[in-house]
């Protein structure tokens, strides 16, 4: 019976497994998303380079170094405009969801006040319309 039971856990592990979705994160690395909860705040990836805009006013210019397929890490280059982010402060984004033209996002920022990193609510973001 305790084989049984183990045999059928076993089966149900490598069946999940088999059926787990493989995220392809590769149309989102050259983009220009939003937040629908904040439609005016909009961010753009070009290669290595992130910009941050706000009612079409650039914010923040960002580095990019993909470290996965699904997860980057922006610091912080120029603050143009009113944030909380200063310059030298990263973000490490992971890529935890997509559905159509819509992703989630967990980020875990980093800061001279929090340099162990604190981890964000996730949240979604939507491809814009160029």
């Amino acid at each position: 019976m305790k084989k049984q039971v183990v045999f059928i856990l076993l089966l149900l592990l490598v069946g999940s497994i088999g059926y787990s979705q493989t995220l392809d994160c590769s149309k989102l690395k050259n983009i220009k998303a939003y937040n629908p909860d904040y439609p005016s705040r909009t961010f753009v990836i070009k290669g290595t380079t992130q910009e941050s805009y706000d009612k079409g006013v650039l914010q923040l210019v960002w580095s990019v170094k993909w470290l996965t397929d699904c997860e980057y890490e922006v610091v912080c280059l120029k603050k143009l405009g009113e944030s909380q982010m200063e310059v030298g402060d990263r973000i490490i984004m992971t890529i935890v969801s997509i559905d159509d033209d819509c992703f989630t996002l967990k980020r875990t920022f980093y800061c001279k006040n929090i340099p162990e990193g604190e981890v964000d609510p996730e949240s979604t973001f939507c491809l814009a319309k160029s």
